[in-house]
């Protein structure tokens, strides 16, 4: 109960932000909730939601909303899934961050995402194509992700509630100049019970240059229905 307690106490780094963000945009509050929600032992539904601020919380800089229709195949490790993705971008539009113009984005993506056994961690790779229109324009982006866990405490420990994670993705993109970002995540994560687990990460976006940008992140994993059950037949938690 002590180490739940901690964990969750550890989100006033988020609420933290504006002694972070005093040079706004450097430091940032991120919160995701994704949920599974498994159809049988071959389908799931993946829901997620996406909201990102400058100076912690205090500052819109996204909204955004997914779902996909994912397969696990029988016979390999691996998934692939389809879905849709809806955000809303408010990012600054002058140098001395006084305005913001509204950018809304619609997309649709095709991923992959095969998981591996390292003794005790787990090393998941995410393969993923995304389909932009934005009002007047249209982009490709392609997506790889690779996502790190290890269970902290003693081996003796068959289902260990802690774990450290690394997460590094690259994005590329359509255009003349192809590197979009690229995403270094580093934090602990704490299952609460089959349902539920949480995610703390420190996470900073290389754009190229001297141009970077750092997050506070909380994600909220919420895992539900008929694998609730079954946890062997796929890890919890992916990555969306």
């Amino acid at each position: 109960m002590k180490k739940t307690f901690l964990f969750f106490a550890l989100l006033v780094l988020l609420a933290a932000g504006p002694a972070l963000g005093q040079n706004r945009g450097k430091y940032n509050g991120w919160l995701q909730y994704t949920g599974t929600y498994s159809l049988n032992q071959r389908f799931d539904v993946n829901l997620g939601a996406q909201y990102r601020a400058y100076s912690g919380l205090t500052d819109k800089r996204l909204l955004l909303g997914l779902a996909n229709l994912q397969y696990n195949l029988k016979s390999l490790p691996m998934s692939v899934a389809a879905g849709y993705m809806y955000l809303q971008l408010q990012p600054y539009s002058n140098p001395e961050q006084t305005e913001k113009f509204d950018n809304r984005e619609n997309r649709l993506y095709q991923q992959v995402i095969v998981n591996n056994k390292l003794g005790r961690a787990r090393l998941l790779h995410r393969y993923r194509i995304e389909e932009r229109w934005t009002p007047g324009d249209f982009r490709l982006r392609f997506r790889y992700l690779a996502s790190l866990r290890l269970p902290l405490g003693p081996r003796s420990l068959e289902s260990p509630k802690w774990y450290a994670t690394i997460k590094d993705e690259i994005r590329l993109s359509d255009q003349l100049n192809p590197f979009d970002s690229n995403r270094v995540w580093g934090g602990v994560g704490y299952i609460l019970n089959k349902h539920l687990g949480g995610e703390l990460l420190w996470m900073t976006q290389f754009n190229g240059g001297p141009d970077r940008s750092n997050y506070v992140a909380f994600i909220l994993r919420h895992d539900f229905g008929w694998s609730a059950d079954k946890p062997e037949r796929r890890p919890r938690f992916l990555p969306q």
